[in-house]
């Protein structure tokens, strides 16, 4: 299993249907962002484009890179300075291309970040959460049996390998959780509207624990990188059973 050539292009296709990239407003290009050789034998995968992902999988001889977080957005700098210039060097002499896919994958309903961390919680899924362009990127889940605040958060530390902030502002037994992962601070207002028990992020805004407490919320800050990791690497079992290609992923640490 995984010893098989698959043609760039054909990935890619697949990808950019399969988490339906045309469908939602995203602030960051979602697909193609560098182009490599043709042919593809092995993947890495990783959540952010860094030039230690990009070294590390040169070591592992990558002929395509996935990330979460890439290279190119609407709020960056419009030139190459001295470090996308080295990104872009390492990509360029070892002629790997690199996909990113930002929003379609904090959303999707199987691979999705969201989707991804309610499973692994053990959570029953309600309905869609976190309203951005009159779609959903988060989700809302249910426990099968309510626990305190205090056990819930033991298991989100345990499950993503964190040590969280928590912000016990609402019920001391709880049961709906909604999560937004990565930056998503700003759904605390969604989830005050929606009398959630939990609301679980990555990153809070700066007011958001000031409406937390002024709504009544639980809130747990798990952190950007480690509510960011199963995504992707369910994207590369995806694309291992799909083309019977090598998928590696990468955990390049992050603090935030």
């Amino acid at each position: 299993m995984g010893d098989r050539m698959v043609l760039a292009d054909k990935i890619v296709h697949y990808l950019n249907r399969y988490l339906e990239i045309g469908k939602i407003k995203d602030y960051g290009v979602n697909g193609l962002q560098v182009s490599g050789k043709d042919e593809v034998r092995k993947i890495v995968l990783g959540v952010s484009a860094s030039l230690e992902l990009f070294q590390e999988a040169v070591k592992r001889n990558a002929d395509m890179i996935i990330v979460h977080h890439g290279l190119f957005w609407e709020t960056g700098r419009g030139r190459i300075d001295k470090v996308m210039k080295e990104r872009l060097k390492i990509l360029f002499d070892n002629d790997i291309t690199l996909l990113a896919y930002h929003l379609p994958l904090d959303k999707h309903p199987k691979v999705g970040n969201n989707a991804q961390i309610l499973k692994r919680l053990g959570l029953e899924f309600i309905k869609q959460f976190g309203e951005h362009d009159r779609q959903y990127i988060g989700a809302l889940g249910e426990l099968k049996n309510a626990v305190t605040f205090e056990e819930f958060v033991k298991r989100i530390n345990k499950v993503l390998d964190t040590n969280s902030l928590a912000f016990n502002y609402g019920p001391k037994v709880v049961k709906t959780v909604g999560i937004v992962s990565g930056g998503g601070g700003g759904w605390i207002v969604e989830a005050a509207d929606k009398n959630v028990d939990v609301f679980v992020t990555g990153e809070p805004k700066e007011f958001a624990q000031h409406f937390a407490k002024d709504g009544k919320v639980n809130m747990i800050v798990a952190g950007h990188y480690k509510t960011e990791r199963f995504g992707i690497q369910a994207l590369g079992e995806l694309l291992k059973r799909k083309f019977n290609v090598k998928t590696e992923f990468i955990d390049v640490g992050c603090d935030i």
